[in-house]
């Protein structure tokens, strides 16, 4: 039988009823606070999460950078796409007359001497059984400046009402001769020489001093007379089937346009024009690239290239390089390592199979057939993991969404797979920027966007005469 409450106990139970009842709502608004505060703990922790994963392989790619990293049996990758200086090329065995300078044509040689011996130099008996052996001394004579005196006639042309003169007369009484004025813009751009290491080797080497207005004023007398061959070189690239482009940073310290550098060349020759201190902007893109046209554009995934090209084809090296650092990446969890290092391996055999394709010929057929099949590789292998970091998905997302471009080598003969083209184009004005800074004013740059972009593209033609082809040009 259920034991009957007193009074007293119903009222204290009513009372902590009420007390329930009054409390709730305060608890639930507390609990639904409690609630949203842990969710947005938990959105805060991944996002800063995510921001330490970014940074920390910033940082770790800012190191290698600067300090460079130790090398790993493990990570050795003979890629042939990757640039030389990331392969570890098998050592070649020498043998001892390769450490031995070659025999000189007998053409070369310029200058016969005799060494004639009858006795002995430390006893003086006569030598017997003489027999001669014949030895080669290379050497370079170390020239001093050469000084014309000019001495011209000139007269008045009663029929003209002018003074006439035999060759031109300058205004100046002493100038500088034609040879100097090929050497210079040679050396700054070829030899990618400062001012101060021009002046100083012809002073020491040929006793010649030469001031930076002078330097300045050749220069920019040379811009003018190389504008036509620049001209005949941006033709030659647009009638080109595919062409490369890449961009870089460029200082201009009195620039008004920007300080970035860009490169167009063409893909299979020599042909390169420069554009410098321009901004990154796609105005400089559609300027380099000239009026619209079918030919192809190679280039990496930056994004003023979007729509530029009606035949738009991206490069491979580009991703493979981040996937790479990111199998070896030292800051990552192991599991999320392991789950990189299993991408980059598959990417990699991925790379070397279309590379291999597109090195024979094909027909349309075979062609569209292999493209169906690379990209059913490519979407298993840029398929998100669960491991993987947020910079890999990224990766994954950006190459499945652009496939198409990726697989135009594939498409279309002739198409390389790589920029690399237009990197080692690059390399020669990085290493310029590094030694100078490049340049002081926008004249100064336009100077010497005319200048890298003929004397260049001459030099990587390799002519037997190099000053000779440059002769021709200069000369108006």
């Amino acid at each position: 039988m259920a034991q009957k409450l007193s009074e007293s106990e119903m009222k204290k139970r009513l009372e902590k009823l009420r007390n329930y009842e009054r409390l709730y709502p305060e608890l639930r608004r507390k609990y639904e606070e409690v609630k949203e505060e842990n969710r947005q703990l938990k959105k805060t922790v991944a996002e800063q999460q995510a921001l330490i994963e970014k940074l920390l392989l910033r940082v770790e790619e800012l190191e290698r950078m600067v300090f460079g990293g130790k090398r790993r049996p493990e990570d050795d990758d003979h890629t042939p796409l990757l640039p030389p200086d990331t392969d570890t090329p098998q050592p070649v065995q020498r043998t001892a007359k390769s450490y031995r300078r070659a025999e000189p044509e007998p053409e070369e040689v310029t200058k016969h001497t005799t060494a004639p011996i009858h006795a002995c130099p430390d006893c003086g008996t006569s030598l017997r059984r003489k027999a001669t052996v014949t030895r080669y001394i290379e050497d370079i004579p170390l020239p001093k400046k050469t000084v014309e005196e000019q001495t011209i006639e000139r007269g008045w042309c009663p029929c003209c009402k002018q003074t006439k003169s035999a060759v031109p007369i300058s205004p100046q009484l002493c100038t500088l001769g034609p040879n100097v004025r090929l050497y210079i813009p040679f050396a700054v751009t070829v030899l990618g020489q400062t001012f101060e290491k021009v002046k100083t080797y012809l002073r020491g080497v040929h006793g010649l001093a030469v001031s930076d207005g002078e330097i300045t004023q050749i220069l920019h007398e040379a811009h003018r007379k190389l504008l036509p061959a620049k001209r005949e070189i941006e033709a030659t690239i647009r009638a080109s089937p595919v062409s490369h482009y890449d961009e870089t940073t460029y200082p201009v310290q009195g620039g008004e346009q920007g300080n970035y550098a860009w490169v167009k060349t063409r893909a299979d020759g020599p042909e390169t024009v420069f554009l410098l201190g321009r901004t990154r902007g796609k105005g400089n893109a559609e300027e380099i690239r000239g009026p619209p046209s079918e030919q192809v554009g190679v280039t990496d995934d930056y994004g003023a290239y979007d729509n530029l090209f009606g035949k738009h084809a991206l490069c491979w090296a580009h991703p493979l390089r981040k996937i790479r650092d990111l199998a070896r990446s030292s800051v990552l969890p192991v599991r999320q390592r392991q789950s990189c290092r299993r991408t980059y391996l598959k990417f990699k055999e991925l790379l070397r199979d279309v590379e291999a394709f597109i090195t024979d010929e094909h027909s349309v057929r075979e062609r569209e057939e292999a493209r169906q099949r690379f990209a059913e590789r490519i979407a298993s292998v840029m398929a998100p993991k669960k491991n993987d970091p947020l910079k890999m998905r990224t990766i994954k997302k950006t190459f499945s969404e652009n496939m198409e471009q990726y697989l135009l080598c594939v498409r279309i003969p002739g198409v390389p797979m790589t920029n690399n083209k237009a990197e080692r184009s690059l390399r020669h004005l990085v290493i310029k920027r590094l030694l100078s800074f490049g340049s002081r004013t926008q004249k100064g740059a336009q100077t010497m966007e005319t200048l890298l972009s003929v004397l260049l593209t001459l030099w990587w033609k390799k002519p037997e005469d190099y000053f000779g082809e440059l002769r021709a040009l200069i000369a108006v």
